[in-house]
């Protein structure tokens, strides 16, 4: 996947602001696995607080009803 230019701003001013405040050696790759699981972090709280909204809104199914409609969907077997 091509890399954007606000890709590449945003991991350069995670860096930049990590290197300043590290009073350890960190490698690219160690900025790298870091940047991407902060990114990674905030997609999944966003999907958390909006699993939470919808069941304050009482947007909810069954856990049986919605594994069965994934099991005929997917032809699994029981």
């Amino acid at each position: 996947m091509a890399v954007t230019q606000g890709e590449l701003d945003s991991f350069h001013r995670f860096a930049t602001k990590r290197l300043r405040k590290s009073e350890e050696e960190l490698t690219i790759d160690d900025l790298v696995i870091e940047w991407d699981s902060m990114r990674n972090r905030e997609h999944i709280n966003a999907a958390i607080r909006e699993g939470l909204a919808d069941i304050d809104a009482g947007r909810t199914r069954p856990a049986d009803h919605v594994t069965e409609e994934l099991r005929r969907k997917h032809d699994i077997s029981t």
